[in-house]
């Protein structure tokens, strides 16, 4: 039997095609993100529960053997995350991929994905587009990835923590004012809110309301890439202390790292 690779709905269980209920009902095993939430899934849908085997954290390459071994003796076994499709940013590529070395069948139960959602209600070229994940948290290596992210051709789609997306928005918006941004926030469930807008309107919007809930994706539309920032001058001052401050907020580094970075330039510059 295949390992089946089932996407479970993001909000709405009628987007659950007869496919995947039926493979939930025969299933032997379910690898799920969280058996807690996968139990849930299966009592909604008024399914008895069978074997849950946990599938997640740092040791899933553990976990893929055991589950592995399971497809091997011939159990039909189902993978699952908590919502959406597994794999695109949850639990799955290391057992998918080590079904495929090993010989073992795989098979796609296709269905509910935040990101082909996202994409198609957002009125952005989805040729060429890129999916970067969730985004850093931190905001220096927030603003070096969103960096990366303009330099790419086309379209970019990413997962954003509903309380940080007033903040990344603004953040793109400073750094690539042309482009529109697409906020799909809480896909498919009866909140539903898709806003096209141009990146400053968008931060300027979501500046005067209350910190968003729920689910929140991120589309970004092409268009001009950012100036280098490194190439960019720091301005007329001559101060260490000024200039270690500025490049600090240009690399996303501690004040104290940039100013110790030139104090090593220049006892190499006078040597």
């Amino acid at each position: 039997m295949p390992l089946s690779v089932l996407a479970t709905p993001l909000g709405n269980l009628g987007d659950l095609s007869p496919r995947a209920r039926e493979a939930l009902e025969t299933a032997e095993v379910i690898a799920a993100e969280d058996t807690r939430v996968t139990r849930k899934l299966l009592s909604a849908l008024g399914l008895s529960a069978p074997r849950l085997v946990s599938y997640r954290g740092q040791d899933e390459a553990r976990r893929a053997e055991g589950v592995a071994r399971l497809v091997e003796e011939g159990l039909r076994v189902v993978l699952v995350s908590d919502a959406g499709t597994p794999c695109v940013s949850d639990p799955g590529t290391p057992l998918v991929r080590l079904c495929h070395d090993r010989g073992l069948p795989v098979q796609a139960l296709a269905g509910p994905s935040a990101l082909a959602a996202a994409l198609s209600v957002s009125g952005l070229p989805p040729i060429p587009s890129h999916f970067l994940g969730f985004s850093p948290r931190r905001p220096g290596p927030l603003r070096r990835w969103l960096l990366d992210m303009a330099r790419l051709p086309g379209t970019s789609v990413f997962f954003e923590g509903p309380r940080r997306t007033a903040t990344t928005v603004a953040l793109i918006a400073e750094l690539v004012p042309d482009r529109d941004v697409c906020l799909c926030r809480e896909l498919t469930k009866q909140h539903e809110e898709i806003l096209l807008r141009p990146a400053a309107a968008l931060a300027a919007a979501l500046a005067e309301r209350d910190p968003l809930r729920g689910e929140v994706t991120l589309v970004v539309g092409p268009g001009a890439p950012p100036p280098d920032e490194d190439a960019r001058p720091i301005g007329d001052t001559t101060s260490l202390k000024d200039i270690s401050a500025a490049l600090a907020k240009r690399w996303g580094i501690s004040r104290r790292d940039a100013y110790q970075r030139l104090l090593a330039f220049e006892d190499l510059t006078e040597s």
